[in-house]
């Protein structure tokens, strides 16, 4: 059985304007995206499924976005809680913030990774070959030059040895 993975926006798109997305269908996870995630981006690609949420899930979400959450970001946390999974890839910086002051010691503790997930994957399975190169157009390309989406990104392919 494969692992699940729940992924934003702003993932989907840094990967899209690279033309990577094609390369996920190569990497060993069920990929899957709320249904705001697809109607803000609207991509289409055979290896992502688009879920609609519903009930507990639903509300966990209407919740999260009283407090301030996006639509795409609340339903991807409310996805990874309904799976039990203790991360989201994102490359929305807020959402850290955000979560780091909820009261909630569950969703406080959700880790927020970002497109450096799939450089990594990408990489391990020889799928890319200089992961900086691709990096540093990725930051370009979505203008997160000194920003924490940089440095965050930067900081998980240095702690994996890159």
């Amino acid at each position: 059985m494969l692992k699940k993975l729940i992924i934003d926006s702003s993932t989907l798109i840094a990967l899209e304007r690279v033309k990577l997305l094609h390369l996920l269908n190569n990497i060993n996870y069920e990929i899957e995206i709320p249904k705001a995630v697809y109607e803000e981006t609207k991509i289409k690609e055979k290896r992502i499924k688009v879920v609609a949420l519903k009930g507990k899930t639903l509300k966990i979400s209407r919740t999260l976005e009283r407090l301030g959450f996006g639509k795409g970001e609340s339903q991807c946390i409310a996805l990874a809680r309904k799976y039990n999974l203790n991360f989201i890839l994102c490359d929305d910086m807020k959402v850290m913030r955000k979560l780091f002051f909820l009261n909630n010691k569950d969703l406080r503790n959700m880790k927020i990774l970002g497109f450096s997930f799939f450089l990594h994957h990408f990489s391990r399975k020889k799928l890319i070959k200089n992961i900086w190169s691709i990096f540093e157009i990725i930051i370009l390309n979505n203008k997160w030059e000194r920003s924490e989406v940089q440095v965050s990104n930067y900081t998980f392919l240095k702690e994996l040895g890159y």
